[in-house]
């Protein structure tokens, strides 16, 4: 009866374990994803300084052969702050890359300009696309 006991005791122990570690993996790759994110703005920043005009990040898209598109009357959406950045914008699509066969991953980036066509900000968004 006493070995009973402990295998029921055991039991969920061991879930309970396997569930935290499960819990730290997704917690780390998210924290992984974000760093990620930040990183990228900040090489974007380096060669697309603040107060850059549109043509010059336009140019670079260019020489980097990224597809990018241009907005003179709208500012981009920040999905992280809900906030609007910008009164005109410019984005596209950094890198997509398939996971799996049914999974694709995409980082693309919006910069957002003031009224005189000047950048202010940077914005770096990953998302994976799964059915």
């Amino acid at each position: 009866m006493a070995v009973a006991q402990v295998e029921v005791k055991v039991m969920p122990m061991i879930k309970l374990r396997k569930s935290l570690l499960l819990l730290a993996f997704v917690i780390g790759a998210a924290l992984m994803a974000c760093n990620n994110e930040n990183q990228i703005k900040k090489q974007l920043l380096e060669k697309t300084p603040v107060g850059s005009n549109m043509e010059q990040i336009l140019a670079f898209c260019s020489q980097e052969k990224l597809k990018c598109n241009r907005s003179d009357t709208a500012g981009y959406l920040d999905q992280d702050s809900g906030e609007v950045v910008g009164v005109k914008s410019i984005w596209g699509v950094l890198k997509e890359q398939k996971a799996t066969p049914l999974t694709i991953t995409s980082v693309s980036a919006y910069w957002g300009f003031d009224k005189d066509g000047r950048l202010i900000d940077v914005w770096v968004w990953k998302t994976s696309d799964t059915p």
